[in-house]
């Protein structure tokens, strides 16, 4: 048994020294085929602390981070799964990220789940009002986490329980009298004004362990350790664990949100300790980088720079555009296609649809259409469908309208037969052209009688028992119409379909004119591909010799001289029977030996 391991390791090591002979270097300009690589011990690699990028033609920095700089998707691995290097378009250069439709949260991207959506795991429930913990997974679905309220449809806010309590809006604390004071964004007892004045909490003098001096990026090996809490990566240097990233000196790994930390390694923007964890103040939201927090609005008319710092009103909120009209500042604003401000709520209202609660008309929308605020017969007031309307999937749709006519969906348009709802009006569909109030067929829709047919100089083609319009036998089909056809190559056209009818498929029309593309030429009363002398054809039509070409014939699959027009080796070309070239238009033949003699006399006598 051991004779057999020690053949192996025998075997694997000649292996390795068969390689190392072949691929070896002796300095780092023979590694110039990766860019960026040395020679190290005979063999071209990557600097410490680089990897192999672009399909091994380049080495390029590790990125172990979100928001790391890369430039090969492969340089973000360390965020696990659904990774990507993020680069706007025509850059060599972007950063770390999750693909569309995930989310990063401790340590590595997450399938995002909204509110409703099916989840397997709490991390996977982050909608548009990012907050990691205002959602939860249970019993398959993303709701509202302990401790949290639905403000309205799928927005879940941290509840304010008690006085002290952090808060936003007043609406977030919920208890008698409960309202929320601005200036230190904590819940007061309303009834007593007195403002709640939160304990200072005393600096932690406890800091992440580590050594003086720089820790991030140096060299590391199982002889020489990385100083905690940094680790020794795959390629040879220091960095931080997951959900940890250096701060600016690489002497202290600062925690993301979401990780234990300390108060010296919450170091975000607006970055609290809760419980041993770096988290965001209540109903602040957190940044896509998981490292700040997000500045909250109060009013709508508060300026922002990003739509995050407009949620508090929801998330039909947005940070609006420039104002040019006071010194380009943007603020909060609702989405005007899906909610409307609600003052009273300090809140973007989405629009309610049919059998939601409402106060007037303009709170319902079913679809683009505008419906009623109607109460019940318990006297609630509910979204309502319009008289002559119907309520299917969540729209108020009516029937029998006529083309022309205003609609939501296809299924409306009853009253005038082909006619589909495009661009909110009802419309012929494909294969139908308006005509007379009516959808008559084009070429190729069905039809009973030639005046059925909408496009000129078609006609109602019966055959196998179908029926269709199609252009008259005097005219060719093209783009939806009927060209005349032609009856030679000689007339005038309009579309190159009346040329390839008489020339083939290598002919176009060409300012009326029908021609033959530059690498075909005419002959035999169509256009053929040029085949030179020699060149693999298929009929002596292909054959192509210039002025010369009734001289060659397609022999033996490949373009020859006739027999009457013998090949010159001298002239490569074909020559009479006499070693003589014929000059198109001549009367008669000359030596082509000849010509180089006239040449040469003549230029003579112009120099003397």
């Amino acid at each position: 048994m051991w004779s057999g391991k020690v053949f192996l390791i025998l075997a694997c090591v000649l292996h390795s020294h068969s390689v190392l002979s072949i691929w070896t270097c002796s300095e780092d300009v023979e590694c110039s085929l990766t860019s960026g690589s040395v020679c190290r011990e005979g063999m071209c690699v990557c600097p410490v602390g680089q990897q192999l990028v672009l399909g091994g033609t380049a080495c390029a920095a590790a990125a172990p981070y979100l928001t790391s700089t890369c430039r090969d998707d492969l340089q973000c691995s360390n965020l696990l799964t659904s990774f990507q290097c993020r680069r706007e378009q025509d850059e060599t250069e972007g950063q770390c990220d999750c693909l569309p439709g995930f989310h990063y949260f401790a340590g590595r991207c997450w399938k995002s789940a909204n509110y409703g959506e099916v989840c397997e795991r709490n991390e996977e429930c982050m909608g548009v009002l990012r907050d990691p913990y205002n959602m939860e997974c249970i019993e398959g679905r993303c709701t509202c986490g302990e401790g949290y309220y639905e403000r309205q449809r799928g927005e879940c806010r941290k509840i304010g329980q008690a006085v002290g309590d952090g808060c936003i809006l007043d609406e977030d604390c919920k208890f008698t009298n409960g309202a929320c004071d601005p200036s230190t964004f904590t819940c007061v007892n309303s009834a007593n004004p007195t403002t709640f004045i939160p304990a200072i909490k005393a600096k932690s003098n406890i800091t992440s362990p580590s050594r003086s001096g720089r820790n991030h990026s140096n060299v590391c090996g199982a002889t020489n350790p990385c100083n905690e809490p940094f680790l020794c990566s795959a390629f040879g240097v220091c960095v931080c664990p997951r959900g940890y990233y250096p701060n600016a000196g690489g002497t202290q790994c600062l925690a993301e949100l979401g990780s234990p930390s300390t108060e010296a390694q919450c170091a975000g923007f607006l970055a609290e300790l809760q419980d041993g964890v770096c988290g965001c103040p209540a109903n602040v939201y957190y940044d896509a980088n998981m490292r700040d927090c997000v500045k909250a609005t109060r009013r709508i008319t508060d300026s922002c720079v990003s739509d995050s710092m407009c949620h508090t009103f929801g998330a039909a909120s947005v940070c609006g555009p420039p104002d040019t009209d006071n010194w380009g500042i943007r603020s909060c604003a609702c989405i005007p296609e899906q909610a409307v401000w609600d003052s009273g709520r300090n809140l973007c209202r989405l629009f309610a649809g049919i059998g939601e609660s409402c106060e007037v008309d303009d709170d319902c929308l079913a679809g683009n259409l505008q419906i009623s605020c109607t109460a019940n017969e318990e006297g609630q007031k509910i979204c309502t469908c319009p008289e002559n309307t119907v309520n299917i999937d969540g729209l108020c749709l009516s029937s029998g309208l006529s083309l022309g006519d205003e609609c939501q969906m296809t299924q409306e348009c009853t009253e005038t037969e082909h006619t589909v709802c495009a661009d909110g009006l009802c419309s012929c569909g494909p294969g139908y052209q308006e005509r007379d109030d009516i959808c008559a067929p084009t070429i190729g829709s069905p039809c009973l009688l030639d005046a059925d047919c909408a496009i000129n100089n078609t006609i109602c083609l019966h055959v196998n028992g179908t029926s269709a319009c199609r252009c008259s036998s005097a005219f060719l089909e093209y783009s939806e119409e009927c060209w005349p056809r032609l009856l030679d190559h000689t007339q005038e056209c309009e579309v190159s379909l009346q040329c390839t009818e008489f020339l083939g498929s290598g002919s176009n029309c060409t300012n009326t004119t029908c021609e033959c593309f530059d690498d075909h030429h005419f002959r035999d009363g169509r256009c053929w591909p040029k085949t030179g002398l020699f060149e693999a054809c298929s009929r002596s039509s292909e054959c192509y010799l210039g002025e010369l070409t009734d001289r060659v014939q397609c022999r033996n699959s490949l373009c020859q001289c006739s027999f009457n027009f013998p090949y010159s080796e001298k002239h490569q070309t074909c020559t009479g029977p006499d070693g003589m070239v014929s000059i198109p238009g001549s009367s008669g033949s000359i030596a082509v030996s000849s010509i180089f003699t006239i040449v040469a006399g003549l230029l003579y006598i112009m120099l003397h």
